[in-house]
């Protein structure tokens, strides 16, 4: 049970995350959408990629040590959040995975060593920051298997730029160089992202013109073309889909969220004029790169 396409984009404006609902390949009468985002702080989003099978264990550890922080009266960094988050839903996976043999020959279940993405995204200070984890099986110098987890540290950014977690594949060619989908990557949103991960590699996100509409148009756009496209690039039919849960964390002020129903972004999408960037100079602190 493996899906999910989580957007995040960094702009001038604010922080911008998407996450789709879409639980695939569940087995039980349970539920077949699943929330996958929460806030361990009034000013942070935190969202959940990965493994859902059995009983949707670890979504619903996440969604409990992610409010426990929300009720904490100690002030983390958006590091701090992602790493004690981390560690909680690793212990408690761990625990949970008790029964599997530690030396088995072949890994345990899910048959993939990666168990799930974690990022949490805010400000430190006027800085936004996105800090990406990974929950995983790894073994160790006796061959035994064990849960470890670690940053992903190419998956983090600061200042500007559009990333994606999870069913990716689609996704990220919207923003590469290729010839895939030339009509989609003249729409203006895709464009603006484009140009804003370019910026953020020469470090001049000063000059980027990605908007917050665009970060939500961009991210409506992918999931369509997953939906549309996914098998082509192995990504299974239902992985990815339902109501779409956008959240914006803006440079002041509380975080804003919208729910889109699958009408508004299923289907074809009209091609807008290709529009003029036009170059603005904003005040930025410094801050990471893309390792």
């Amino acid at each position: 049970m493996f899906g999910t396409l989580i957007g995040i984009f960094i702009t001038s404006a604010g922080i911008v995350v998407g996450a789709d609902s879409a639980l695939w390949g569940s087995s039980t009468s349970g539920p077949t959408r699943v929330e996958k985002t929460c806030q361990p702080s009034p000013r942070s989003v935190a969202s959940l990629e990965g493994w859902y099978g059995e009983d949707l264990y670890l979504q619903r550890r996440f969604q409990q040590v992610c409010q426990a922080l929300g009720r904490s009266s100690k002030a983390l960094s958006v590091e701090g959040q992602a790493d004690r988050l981390l560690e909680q839903l690793r212990r408690a996976y761990q625990d949970h995975n008790r029964a599997f043999p530690l030396n088995a020959t072949s890994l345990p279940s899910p048959s993939t060593k990666h168990v799930a993405s974690l990022a949490v995204a805010g400000f430190d200070g006027a800085v936004p920051i996105v800090a990406v984890r990974e929950l995983r099986w790894d073994k160790n110098n006796k061959g035994q298997w064990r849960i470890i987890g670690d940053q992903a540290g190419k998956l983090s950014f600061r200042g500007c730029g559009a990333r994606f977690l999870g069913a990716d594949g689609v996704a990220s060619l919207l923003l590469d160089t290729s010839l895939h989908f030339e009509v989609e990557k003249r729409r203006p949103e895709v464009q603006a992202a484009s140009r804003a991960n370019r910026l953020h590699k020469e470090e001049s996100c000063f000059l980027s013109t990605f908007s917050l509409d665009d970060a939500t148009a961009l991210y409506k756009t992918a999931v369509r073309l997953t939906i549309d496209h996914g098998e082509e690039y192995m990504i299974q039919n239902g992985a990815v889909g339902g109501r779409l849960h956008i959240l914006t964390i803006p440079v002041n002020g509380p975080v804003k969220e919208e729910w889109v129903d699958p009408e508004q972004y299923v289907g074809e999408a009209s091609l807008q004029p290709e529009r003029f960037f036009e170059f603005m100079v904003l005040s930025v602190q410094a801050g990471g790169e893309f390792s």
